[in-house]
């Protein structure tokens, strides 16, 4: 199985990718197909050097046409820039000529024209809210970038942070094993009477596929799947291993059960057994609630137990087993776990 393959049969990691994938489009549509076109604006939405420009344009219409009510409206639309707009054209008359302005002035001084000058943000006439609303607009696609940034890094870090834990399929039996486990497998599970078992059972005691999960204190995040596919590469079912209960509070999860489950692509149901600490085994309230999930099994170093549905069975050897220490009881929950996961296709 490659990491490709991997990624594709987590359905988080599809989600992931389409949240990326949406951002990426909503600005491109948004910014490019189809951007933003304002209209009906004001002059007090303008630049500073374009009010300017506006309220001389304005003065000089007023010079021709006389029309004091037109003129003071349109004063009115630089709002709480009117009196500045108003010296600034003063210190930089340009094109109007002194007595126009003054004529100008005249007007608006005899309308006593009343500027409010703190416009509620809200107002729907108000410039402030428009200014606001157009810096939104303009960090809008950089804090999209960074959201989609953020969200790529995230998904590397929990890749790696899996691929550290040991979570990745082996196939390999020389290079299965990162450190010598606690449990000798060989002297046990090559017995006779385990062979011809298997033989028995599925006419062959080759394993179609053979995989290593692990867990450690600190994967709060732990959920191992795998794919289990035919020896012509057609697709079979699923296999895996996740946290299936905690115990006490604060971080990191203190994990006191495993769920092992097994899906069949021929069968209605997922078949579940349950991995549980010695001390979750022993508290008949725990036992009984996890009962619920799949049968209970006492998770020992060793400890070997299979899983069967219509055309597949799955065996699950726990290879190493560590007890955290702490405040808890002694043997509440898992430090380190790791499980090896070996499937047969029935009749194959």
């Amino acid at each position: 199985m490659n990491v490709v393959s991997d990624l594709l049969e987590r359905k988080w990691v599809l989600g992931v990718g389409a949240l990326v994938l949406g951002l990426a489009l909503g600005v491109l549509y948004g910014w490019v197909i189809s951007p933003v076109q304002w209209i009906d604006g004001e002059s007090a939405q303008l630049r500073e050097d374009l009010r300017v420009d506006y309220l001389r344009m304005v003065i000089d219409s007023y010079s021709l046409n006389q029309d004091e009510n037109l003129a003071v409206a349109r004063y009115e639309t630089l709002r709480e820039f009117a009196e500045n707009t108003v010296e600034k054209v003063g210190a930089d008359p340009g094109t109007v000529e002194a007595e126009a302005l003054q004529n100008f002035q005249a007007v608006i001084g005899s309308f006593a024209v009343d500027i409010p000058e703190d416009e509620s943000p809200s107002s729907p006439d108000g410039g402030e809210s428009d200014s606001i609303l157009d810096t939104l607009i303009g960090i809008a696609p950089y804090a999209c970038g960074v959201v989609g940034v953020l969200a790529l890094v995230g998904l590397g870090v929990y890749l790696v942070r899996r691929r550290i834990a040991g979570g990745a399929p082996v196939y390999d039996e020389e290079s299965m094993y990162d450190q010598e486990p606690a449990y000798d497998y060989d002297s046990e599970y090559d017995q006779t009477d385990v062979d011809s078992r298997l033989v028995q059972t599925l006419g062959s005691n080759e394993p179609i596929a053979t995989f290593r999960s692990t867990y450690s204190l600190g994967d709060d995040l732990y959920d191992d799947s795998f794919s289990i596919e035919g020896p012509s590469g057609d697709f079979l079912g699923e296999c895996g291993v996740g946290i299936g209960d905690i115990i006490g509070v604060g971080e990191p999860k203190k994990v006191s059960a495993f769920e092992v489950w097994l899906f069949d692509k021929n069968d209605i149901q997922t078949v579940t057994k349950v991995l549980l600490s010695s001390y979750a085994f022993q508290d008949q309230e725990t036992l009984n609630r996890l009962s619920t999930k799949g049968d209970p099994i006492l998770a020992e170093n060793g400890e070997l137990f299979e899983l069967t549905t219509e055309s597949l069975r799955l065996e699950a050897r726990i290879v190493d087993i560590t007890f955290g220490e702490g405040a808890l009881p002694s043997g509440s929950y898992f430090e380190r776990m790791a499980i090896e996961l070996r499937a047969w296709k029935i009749g194959y």
